[in-house]
C-alpha cells in the first residue's frame, strides 16, 4: 500500500496547488474537497484496511473521471496541473488494484 499511498499525496499536493495557481476560482476551490478527502484515504491505508483501498480505488476512478472533463475545456487550473493529477491518480489506481487483487496477505506492503 506504500506506493498508492505516496501517489495519493502526490495527487493531494497537486490538487492544493491547483486551487493557489487556480487564484482559487471556484473549480480551485472545489479542488481541496479531494485534497481532504485523500489525506484521510491515505490515513486509513496507512492503517492496512483494505475496505480503504476499496474506497480510494473508487474515488480515483471517479478522479479521473473528473480530471478528463476538466482538461476536455478551457479553466483556472493549468492544465499541467491536471495532467498531474491525472498521472497520480492513474499510479495510485493501478497500484491500489494491486494492493486489493493481492488482498489481505499483502495489505501491509
Amino acid at each position: 500500500m506504500r506506493t498508492a499511498r505516496l501517489f495519493l499525496m502526490l495527487s493531494a499536493a497537486l490538487h492544493v496547488a491547483g486551487a493557489v495557481l487556480s487564484g482559487f476560482a471556484p473549480v480551485g476551490v472545489f479542488l481541496l474537497f479531494p485534497a481532504v478527502l485523500y489525506v484521510a484515504l491515505y490515513a486509513g491505508l496507512a492503517r492496512g484496511m483494505l475496505w480503504v483501498a476499496w474506497l480510494a480505488f473508487i474515488c480515483m476512478i471517479g478522479g479521473m473521471a473528473g480530471t478528463i472533463l476538466e482538461l476536455s475545456g478551457p479553466g483556472p487550473v493549468p492544465g499541467w496541473i491536471l495532467w498531474g493529477i491525472l498521472g497520480a491518480d492513474l499510479a495510485a489506481g493501478l497500484a491500489l488494484f494491486g494492493v486489493i487483487w493481492a488482498g489481505p496477505r499483502a495489505r501491509h506492503g
